[in-house]
Order: C-alpha cells, then structure tokens, then sequence
C-alpha cells in the first residue's frame, strides 16, 4: 500500500518548529537548550528571565480550505505550567504558522500569563484558541503581548 504522506511528517514538522524557535531566540541574545519532556519543547535565558516553551507547528498545504485555527486544551496549560514551576521558569507557548500558498513561515510567541488574563487568546470550552485568518492574524502582530517573527517568499529548488 503506497504512503500518501512520510509516517514522521508530523514529528518532523513539529522538530522544525522547535527549531525556527530556537533560532529566533538565539537571534535574540538568548540562550536555548531543548528539552524532551511533557510540557516543555526548550528552555530558555536571557538576562536573568527564564523561561520554558512549548512548541506547536501548524502547516497549511498550497490550496487548503482548511480552518486557520489551533486549539489546545487546558491540559496542555497545565503541563506547560508543571514544568516551568519544577525549574522555576515562566511558561511560553510559541505557535509556528507555515502557509504554502504565500510561502509564510511565521512564529508567535506568547507568554503563558497573557493567555490566562485573556490578552491574546479566546477561551473556548475546555480550553483556548488561536485564529489565523487575514483579520486575527493583523491583531496578533499588532499585539504588546505577541513577539513576532516572519519569513517571506520561500523558494524550495525542483531539481533534486
């Protein structure tokens, strides 16, 4: 039976998003080390501040229709939360947008606390979500509470 898609495309994409991250924060000044634990993709310190992050990627196919969205539950707040109180760090969730139809890679770092007190965010039911689309994306980029970071006009070679 043939594969429509490699097995490990969606470890692998979420390893490239830690490491877009990573190298954001190294352009910072920052230090990186990544970590393999529940909750927690690295850690990072800079001046004294430290802190944990999770890492969430997300990758829109050329032609998609699909949702510009990312839901997390609270479980995943949790997490990131028991981790960062065990080393005493503050929690940083960072999403990773890869959009192939305007060949966009973008990074949206976002500090736990400001999700919680309702800065960025929407809560949903059992959790919070994040939107993408053209309006949402505007006021994230906007936002005192969103460090962003974006790579335009990807150009992948055909001849390999």
């Amino acid at each position: 039976m043939p594969l429509t898609q490699n097995s490990r495309a969606p470890k692998q994409m979420g390893d490239f998003g830690e490491g877009l991250v990573n190298y954001v924060l190294i352009k910072k000044g920052y230090e990186v080390a990544y970590v393999d634990h529940v909750g927690a993709d690295l850690i990072s310190e800079k001046d004294g501040n430290r802190y944990a992050i999770s890492v969430k990627t997300r990758n829109f196919k050329k032609g998609s229709n699909e949702s510009r969205m990312y839901s997390f539950s609270d479980d995943h707040i949790k997490k990131i939360e028991f981790f960062s109180n065990q080393f005493n760090l503050e929690p940083v969730i960072a999403f990773v947008l890869i959009t192939e139809d305007d060949k966009t890679l973008e990074a949206f770092i976002i500090k736990v606390k400001d999700i919680l007190e309702g800065r960025v965010l929407n809560k949903i039911k059992d959790g919070y979500s994040i939107r993408f689309s053209s309006k949402n994306k505007l006021d994230l980029i906007n936002s005192q509470y969103v460090d962003y970071s974006c790579w335009k006009d990807e150009v992948i070679g055909n001849r390999f």
